[in-house]
């Protein structure tokens, strides 16, 4: 264990060199940021929308009236005959739902729940993310040919394999922490910005925030895994991240229009991967940003036991075939 634990240090002293985890945090933390920014534009809509009821008037001409005024007392009703009790309940139920579309989105933008809002955003695009960094630091091993001197100090091979996808996992779980900080900041300062939201309460709770979190942390285990044994069976990083990115875009969209279009795909869904990963996450409260479109999603038990299946094969398939295969030179790809 204490190998492991010295080429895991070894791993962060070469991460923290190296410009690309900055890169890809400043990404995901300027997806997040604007994301939730721009739900305060859909906030302000809600709250401020003005709602005009039209009825149909005693001499038959239409008449116009501004809910806002019919419930402040405001407005002529004089010419509506028999109507006002009708205007009045649709007036009502009109300023219901815009009090509840002001509610949600303001749960989403003010703490807790702006930090459970950017984590879930922060989660659906740090899976892309981290798909690129692991196959970063398993592919450029072989391209620079630096994982045949590895080798030759001594270092054992598994060592190697899984001190770099335990740095990938550290390196989610800290991107999306520094996340959630940084959506809870932003979150204070809209609180402090926006007019009219008295009375609104936030529908979350820090308990579902730390709930999300461990969820979503514990979720990217099973696809690093599989980018991993990519990564390892074609040696390159390219190809990694190609095959890992283009699986995640492949999926959504199988999964959109199969689901919409046939009830048997249901049962073919509930054993995808980034499906599994996404119904996990949302079952703790997480925003999804795939969708899983008509299709319900699987309990906890049943994710569990797909995303587990998931891991331990593809993280056996890529212990085994770097154990197994010789380790050639650089192959600059």
């Amino acid at each position: 264990m204490l190998e492991l634990a010295n080429q895991v240090r070894w791993e962060w002293f070469k991460l923290r060199r190296r410009w690309m985890p900055y890169i890809l945090l400043a990404v995901l933390v300027l997806i997040t940021q604007v994301v939730v920014w721009g739900t305060v534009l859909a906030y302000n809509e809600a709250r401020n929308r003005a709602d005009t009821i039209v009825f149909e008037g005693q001499d038959g001409a239409l008449l116009e009236f501004d809910c806002d005024e019919v419930l402040e007392g405001r407005a002529d009703l004089s010419q509506a005959g028999e109507l006002p009790p009708m205007i009045m309940d649709d007036c009502q139920d009109w300023d219901q739902r815009s009090q509840e579309d002001a509610e949600g989105f303001y749960s989403l933008i003010t703490p807790p729940g702006s930090a459970s809002f950017t984590m879930s955003i922060g989660h659906g695009i740090g899976l892309i993310l981290v798909a690129i960094l692991i196959a970063s630091l398993i592919g450029t091993e072989h391209g620079w040919g630096t994982m045949r001197f590895l080798l030759v100090r001594g270092v054992r091979r598994w060592h190697v394999l899984a001190s770099k996808l335990g740095i990938a996992w550290i390196a989610f779980a800290a991107a999306l922490l520094v996340v959630g900080v940084l959506g809870t900041l932003s979150g204070q300062i809209i609180d402090g910005l926006l007019s009219g939201a008295e009375g609104l309460e936030n529908g979350t709770s820090w308990g579902e925030v730390s709930e999300l979190f461990g969820r979503s942390v514990l979720s990217v285990i099973p696809y690093v895994a599989m980018v991993s044994l990519v990564t390892v069976a074609v040696r390159s990083s390219a190809a990694g991240i190609g095959v890992g990115v283009g699986y995640y875009f492949l999926e959504q969209t199988v999964v959109g229009i199969f689901g919409a279009l046939f009830d048997w795909f249901q049962n073919v869904a509930d054993f995808l991967l980034i499906y599994n990963i996404e119904a996990f996450v949302n079952e703790g409260g997480g925003v999804s940003i795939g969708g899983g479109g008509p299709l319900d999603y699987p309990g906890d038990l049943h994710t569990l036991l797909v995303m587990a299946a998931y891991t331990v094969v593809a993280g056996a398939l890529a212990f085994y075939l770097l154990h197994c295969r010789d380790v050639g030179g650089a192959s600059r790809g």
